[in-house]
């Protein structure tokens, strides 16, 4: 058999991405700011802050079809036509976890559609008539209002036409601007105001009911019953209406700050409807089959059920994770506004210290301790006043430090418990203490060096540092000053992060990963898998043995071959943007920007294939310097070693001794491999002389 083919199968042994795929935890749940609810058939969907979700009754729980939200759409048929702000874009809703289909790239601030085209309405530009597949567009903007700026670049006016809402009726176009209703026809060919009865003032929403129309400008609805010729005030609302729904001639109105408003009887009287309704600032009222939903600012959706709202959030997370640690034996997140504890029955359980703050920042533990980065900002100081929490007990209790970090700058401290050392650093700043901050040592860049630590690792008990600026690598001697580390094999360009696993230590440059089995005496490139765009942004890390994860913003990758090959861990993972990873147990856990934090089993990872199974041999002496010794092997066995480039050095059979020279090697790291008719096995070897 070849060699070729066993280092095939060796990559296969060590990671076979066959793995179940991520599924959410139950949270952390953060603010759910619901922007829209879209009914289809049995199909609901909701558009949030953090993505849009889907299910198609309403016990069940929500799932994420996608963590890009709209704020407005339109819906023909089975297609969802939905802006944001990276463009306009259309959703299958046969299929709505397929992921949408690009239509323009400039986004609106409405949409609408006839038989025959989508109608746009754009931040500045005003109204614009597009095919569905987006491949053509006209503007028409003719009477429309539009204000007059100098643009100093071209020397000409520009005409800015700012459309708020549009609603098609069967005879007629109607556009929201900020000076009030305008019409036209579908031939589109001159906008006429409709404003007697009207402020002219900003529109907020039109809408179409049968035969007549409603127009909201801030906290005030109009009627019109003739398209629009003339208005007549409905209703003054408390504070401003956001939307409107009618069902069953009941008028339910929206508002910013006073829950839901209805009226029994077409708008003669009003009454507030918020039993159970624990968010008053809501977004959006809408129906679902003959249900009534309603979006909120903070609280996500509720459904209305025998006169009561009830909160209808299950599997709607939309928190952002700053950071993740296991201790001994829990596993504790943080996002902006709380510290959540993981729990057994696989919820996260609030213990947030009770503390001024502006938001909390960033988690480090040793064993059942946990610390905490605060930041805290007073308008009495210049700088920020961040601070440092300290739990013994896994966040049952917290207290401060003995005493704070002797520096203070514009951002929350990062920080990293190591060997007994607690480290804080900011911007070029950073101090330890080994006695709970009784007394700290500072350890600040010297001005040789760039003004900031990009990131720091404590590695085989050495301290290193990623300082900005190219090449800049450093560590530090005796725990008391910084030195340039080896560049060794390293490229002249800016270190961004940190990464290590057994044996060997990890660096991102701007031109990719680099690996070092030597304590950063020589360096060799460690990219292969990684996409390009993972060079600046690796924001995480965390190993078990030599096997090592990290987190990006494309997802989750993994290596078990020290970096040679990357591969992709993402199946089931829709957020991608993943800030923070941690093993607690046998589970990977992946905190996301957006949407919580999703699970992993790692017992699930295939490490086996069919055809070979692994042998267990060992080798000494390691590191080794002429010759080494196989143990455990079958008589005349196969042998290769490998660089870590994948060349072959040497390659042979195992004669009576096992024993193999390696005199023909020179310093570094090695992959020995051995192989029999139905079995392989690998070990690291390091040459050292």
């Amino acid at each position: 058999m070849k060699f070729s083919f066993i280092l095939t199968i060796l990559v296969l042994i060590q990671f076979n991405p066959c793995y179940s795929q991520w599924s959410p935890t139950n949270g952390p749940y953060g603010n759910i700011n619901v922007l829209a609810i879209v009914e289809h058939d049995s199909l609901v969907i909701t558009s949030t802050d953090c993505g849009y979700f889907s299910k198609n009754q309403v016990a069940a729980n929500w799932v994420l079809n996608n963590p890009s939200g709209f704020d407005c759409y339109t819906k023909k048929g089975n297609e969802l036509y939905v802006s944001d702000d990276n463009g306009i874009k259309r959703i299958d809703l046969t299929q709505p976890n397929n992921p949408p289909a690009e239509i323009s790239a400039g986004s609106a601030r409405a949409l609408a559609h006839s038989d025959s085209c989508l109608y746009v309405a754009s931040q500045y530009a005003g109204f614009y008539k597009y095919s569905f597949d987006g491949t053509s567009w006209s503007t028409y903007n003719s009477g429309l209002p539009s204000d007059i700026v100098w643009d100093p670049f071209s020397g000409q006016p520009l005409y800015l036409y700012i459309v708020t809402d549009i609603e098609v009726s069967e005879n007629y176009i109607f556009c929201g601007t900020k000076k009030g209703v305008y019409r036209n026809t579908g031939q589109l060919t001159q906008w006429s105001s409709v404003n007697t009865g009207l402020p002219l003032e900003m529109v907020t929403l039109i809408e179409a009911f049968n035969d007549t129309l409603y127009t909201v400008i801030a906290n005030t609805l109009y009627r019109s019953v003739n398209d629009g010729t003339s208005w007549s005030t409905i209703y003054t609302s408390p504070s401003n209406i956001t939307s409107l729904e009618i069902n069953n001639q009941v008028i339910y109105l929206a508002t910013a700050s006073n829950g839901i408003i209805r009226s029994l009887n077409n708008g003669v009287s009003w009454n507030s409807f918020n039993t159970g309704l624990t968010d008053l600032n809501v977004n959006v009222v809408s129906n679902y089959g003959n249900m009534l939903l309603c979006g909120t600012h903070s609280k996500g959706v509720f459904y209305l059920q025998n006169g009561q709202w009830i909160n209808d959030q299950p599997g709607m997370i939309c928190s952002f994770i700053n950071s993740m640690t296991a201790t001994t034996s829990q596993l504790i997140s943080d996002d902006n506004n709380k510290v959540y504890k993981y729990q057994s029955n696989g919820n996260w359980n609030d213990i947030s210290p009770t503390v001024t703050k502006d938001f909390f920042s960033h988690l480090t533990s040793s064993h059942d301790s946990v610390f905490l980065s605060v930041e805290y900002n007073t308008t009495s100081s210049p700088y920020d006043n961040p601070f440092i929490l300290f739990s013994p007990n896994n966040g049952a209790s917290w207290s401060n430090l003995v005493s704070p970090v002797p520096f203070a700058e514009d951002d929350p401290y990062q920080i990293y418990f190591e060997n007994g050392k607690l480290y804080a650093r900011e911007n070029e700043k950073m101090a330890y203490t080994n006695n709970l901050g009784a007394n700290w040592t500072n350890i600040n860049l010297p001005s040789s060096f760039c003004n900031a630590f990009n990131d720091f690792i404590v590695y085989n008990s050495i301290p290193y540092a990623a300082a900005c600026s190219n090449g800049q690598v450093i560590q530090l001697i005796n725990n008391q000053n910084w030195a340039q580390s080896s560049t060794n094999g390293l490229p002249y360009t800016e270190p961004y992060g940190f990464a290590s696993c057994d044996g060997a230590l990890f660096i991102n440059m701007a031109s990719g990963m680099y690996v070092s089995f030597d304590n950063g005496n020589t360096w060799s490139h460690a990219n292969n898998g990684l996409p390009s765009n993972q060079h600046r942004y690796i924001y995480d890390f965390v190993n078990r043995g030599s096997e090592l994860y990290i987190a990006t913003p494309d997802g989750v990758f993994g290596t078990h071959d020290f970096g040679q090959n990357w591969v992709p861990m993402n199946q089931g993972l829709i957020n991608l943007d993943v800030r923070t990873i941690e093993i607690q147990g046998d589970t990977l856990f992946a905190g996301t920007i957006g949407n919580g934090i999703w699970k992993l089993g790692l017992s699930d990872l295939n490490l086996g294939v069919n055809d070979y199974s692994e042998q267990t041999v060992k080798l000494y002496p390691n590191p080794a310097a002429d010759q080494i010794t196989i143990e455990n092997s079958i008589p005349n066995a196969a042998y290769q070693i490998i660089d870590l480039c994948g060349k072959e050095i040497i390659s042979g059979h195992l004669n009576a001794t096992n024993k193999i020279s390696t005199s023909e090697l020179k310093n570094g790291t090695y992959l020995v491999v051995i192989q029999t008719d139905n079995t392989i096995s690998s070990k690291k070897l390091i040459i050292s002389r």
